[in-house]
């Protein structure tokens, strides 16, 4: 057991750290095992993203109780894949426009 935490919080971290491993799980599976649509998938595996950015900010950078700190925890890394996505639509649709 740690020396300087309760025993409470060493259970919820224990807690935190083993649906980390399930949303893993369930993101290797779902990449390897499960047939999906390509865009299902790519939706499910940027949702299981934010859940697991989410986890780790509360309970790993004790952010829980800081509700903009973990608004930014999970917006900021959304709002960089949408405009990564859109400065990138242009040359994917001229690379699909070509014979």
């Amino acid at each position: 057991m740690t020396e300087g935490q309760p025993q409470g919080v060493t259970r919820i971290l224990i807690i935190a750290w083993l649906v980390l491993v399930a949303i893993t799980i369930l993101e290797v599976s779902l990449i390897l095992v499960f047939q999906v649509a390509p865009g299902v998938r790519v939706t499910a595996l940027i949702l299981l993203a934010l859940m697991k950015a989410s986890l780790i900010g509360a309970y790993y950078m004790n952010l829980r109780l800081e509700r903009l700190a973990m608004v930014y925890v999970a917006a900021v890394p959304l709002m960089l894949l949408v405009l990564m996505l859109i400065s990138i639509l242009p040359d994917a649709a001229s690379l699909l426009k070509r014979p």
